[in-house]
């Protein structure tokens, strides 16, 4: 039960979207007590992290040092490497992700703040983000394969994809940034090729569990809507009253397709229709948090309080679902990021920026959700 709970969560992600990346969130297909493996696991995660720490650290400006980002990349970077080297391979493994995350989020940085800088990096940036994707592709595939899917084709632009930036990283290594930027090029196409097949696959998966995403989706949907209706109840907003009258009409045709057990064609509607439960989702994010004009969660300390008390205490469930036998490596990691995204909310408080803050704190909430929802799932 709780791996059919677990695969219609990652689904919706891939539907609507995730908040941190799928390696972060999804964890490790399949684990083990024995510590040869952990290890192993763990050493293959430092040498990725140590290969994409050079990248960053050879183009990163001066003046992006103290960047929020990059130092917590740095802190959970020596946490890892401390880790591994005591022998605490599980912690070391979600320190190396977390860096990577964070990372990631540097070469983000650098390619708004920093165009300047040399073209080797950039391309090295790159050639770094579409490993991290393949990866992804590959443990898409993967579990696609398991639950009976033909994934042939997909499987083929894998190959030739991953191939390709191989040759593009050969180019940067051996100076050639000429045959780089043209090699680069080829492997774009059929990484947009791989893009299509990985699509139509997700949408194969999704209509597998079409009953369980499309009531999922009403489940929310149902409370979305009553959260926007005391909003604007509260504080009329043309622009989420737009919104709301697009996504309540979503949701009534949804409805009547599920009550009629169409449950296809409605999760064909959602899959169609998922800008405007995008924007739906943004404009009632941004209003939801809005009190007379200010931050919510800027002036809101007891809050805050509240969430940091949900963080202590759903570490405590996991510690104790852990010693009863229960695998709980993946929702250690979202617990790990919602941690994170935790602090980095506080400084950016501390620092003036409520708005960017308030990102970040509903991100908590989110990967929050997801763990309480795996530690109910295991008590």
């Amino acid at each position: 039960m709780a791996v059919k709970q677990w695969a219609v969560v990652v689904l919706v992600a891939l539907l609507f979207g995730s908040i941190v990346p799928f390696a972060l969130a999804s964890g490790s297909s399949s684990t083990t007590d024995e510590i040869p493996q952990e290890k192993a696991v763990a050493e293959k995660l430092i040498n990725n992290l140590k290969k994409l720490a050079e990248v960053v650290e050879t183009g990163v400006p001066e003046n992006m040092t103290d960047s929020t980002y990059y130092q917590l990349a740095e802190e959970h970077y020596s946490k890892a490497l401390s880790e591994f080297k005591e022998g605490n391979y599980n912690a070391s493994m979600i320190d190396a992700l977390m860096a990577m995350h964070y990372y990631k989020l540097v070469l983000s940085e650098m390619d708004v703040k920093t165009p300047a800088i040399g073209p080797n990096i950039h391309l090295r940036a790159q050639v770094e983000r579409a490993r991290a994707y393949l990866r992804y592709a590959g443990r898409l595939i993967s579990v696609a394969e398991e639950r009976g899917l033909n994934v042939t084709s997909a499987s083929r632009l894998y190959n030739e994809t991953l191939d390709a930036f191989k040759l593009v990283m050969e180019d940067i290594r051996s100076g050639n940034l000429t045959k780089a930027r043209e090699d680069y090029k080829v492997a774009l196409e059929k990484k947009a090729r791989l893009d299509e097949a990985l699509r139509e696959l997700r949408t194969e998966m999704l209509h597998q569990n079409s009953e369980k995403i499309v009531e999922r989706f009403l489940e929310r949907g149902k409370r979305a809507i009553e959260l926007a209706n005391r909003t604007l109840s509260e504080n009329p907003n043309p622009k989420l009253n737009q919104t709301y009258s697009a996504f309540l009409e979503l949701y009534t045709r949804v409805k009547a397709l599920a009550d009629e057990g169409r449950w296809d064609e409605a999760l064909n509607l959602i899959i169609e229709k998922r800008n405007v439960i995008r924007n739906f989702q943004r404009v009632l994010g941004r209003e939801k948090v809005k009190v007379r004009g200010h931050s919510w969660w800027s002036n809101n300390v007891e809050a805050l309080r509240e969430l940091h008390g949900k963080l202590i205490q759903d570490g405590r469930e996991l510690m104790k679902l852990k010693r009863e036998g229960v695998d709980v490596s993946k929702a250690e990691v979202q617990l790990k990021a919602a941690m994170n995204e935790y602090k980095l909310g506080i400084r950016l408080l501390r620092t003036g920026h409520p708005e960017k803050a308030k990102e970040h704190f509903d991100s908590v909430l989110t990967l929050l959700k997801e763990v309480e929802a795996f530690i109910k799932a295991h008590s």
